[in-house]
């Protein structure tokens, strides 16, 4: 027979009383509750009765860009970087995650849906929101850094994807892909874009995760980092940097990862991108325009990282 334990609303609740189980227990005084198992390095984290899921980075050492053919020039160079250990989240901020902590009544989003990812926010709203989270966990959270986001994303690969297949077998353009059509039999298992979005944000059950555990980390929605954007900043870093944090200053704010309506080739785990509050902003009526609310991109949103407290041995 199988152990019970713990007692019930007929019985004397005692830590060391022991039962048999018998079919005919089955009732109202009979439950179970579940373990999530250590070696899955995964965090469960509460917030204003919303749950969402965190998955520790084992911090370590890779090489952050691109030179591969169909990489840009803000790849480049291909540079050697050092990170410490740390947690980020399994998915996207979601809607219920974000009215959990903002407000039940405050939802950007242009679709709807309590799985989906929160969108049309700007990067100053989603600082706003770290603090927010900090303040109602005790934990510390904020953006990914442009490194930190680039080496989960990657999963421990060293390819232009984190599943097999190149850029140029999956792009809807060009010759090849006029004529015979794009390869979708990998990619859309892992990634929400242009050939299988339906032209809209989808659930993180839509896809399979990459090898840390994560899901969305290319589609969906651009991403969020902490960094500053400038064009030549892996020129100005030290090759074998430990944390880097990108530049001091910016007019711009790197999001990563590309978004539901991009095509194959703009999703590559190297791939950056910048801010654009001018064109995602064009047509907000407010003078000065907003810093908290886009009116014009549906497709950005974020996910969080979460600092491991120094001398904690987080695995």
């Amino acid at each position: 027979n199988r152990t019970m334990r713990g007692g019930h609303i007929h019985s004397k609740a005692r830590p060391f009383t022991r039962y048999p189980y018998t079919p005919a227990w089955c009732g109202n005084s009979l439950g179970f509750r579940i373990i999530l198992p250590t070696e899955t390095k995964r965090r469960m984290v509460h917030a204003n009765g919303s749950f969402f899921e965190m998955c520790f980075v084992e911090g370590g050492t890779f090489m952050m860009g691109s030179d591969a053919p169909g990489a840009e020039a803000d790849e480049q160079p291909v540079h050697e970087v050092t990170l410490s250990d740390y947690y980020i989240g399994q998915t996207e901020v979601t809607q219920h995650l974000w009215k959990a902590v903002m407000g039940s009544g405050n939802n950007p989003s242009d679709t709807k849906g309590n799985n989906l990812p929160v969108t049309n926010i700007t990067w100053d709203e989603a600082q706003q929101f770290v603090e927010r989270l900090s303040e109602l966990t005790g934990m510390r959270f904020r953006l990914p850094t442009e490194a930190e986001w680039e080496y989960a994303a990657r999963g421990g690969t060293e390819t232009p994807y984190f599943f097999e297949g190149k850029p140029g077998s999956y792009t809807n353009e060009g010759f090849w892909a006029e004529f015979f059509g794009a390869d979708t039999t990998t990619i859309n298992g892992f990634v929400i874009y242009a050939n299988n979005s339906k032209a809209r944000t989808q659930e993180p059950e839509k896809v399979m995760a990459n090898p840390f555990g994560l899901k969305n980390m290319l589609g969906n929605v651009m991403e969020y980092c902490q960094d500053f954007y400038a064009e030549d900043a892996y020129s100005k870093v030290q090759d074998g940097a430990v944390d880097p944090k990108g530049p001091e200053s910016g007019e711009h704010y790197v999001v990563r990862g590309g978004n539901y309506q991009d095509d194959a080739k703009d999703l590559r785990c190297a791939a950056r991108r910048r801010s654009d509050y001018e064109t995602w902003l064009k047509t907000d009526p407010q003078k000065p325009k907003s810093i908290w609310w886009l009116s014009d991109m549906k497709g950005v949103g974020f996910r969080v990282v979460c600092e491991v407290p120094q001398g904690v041995q987080a695995k």
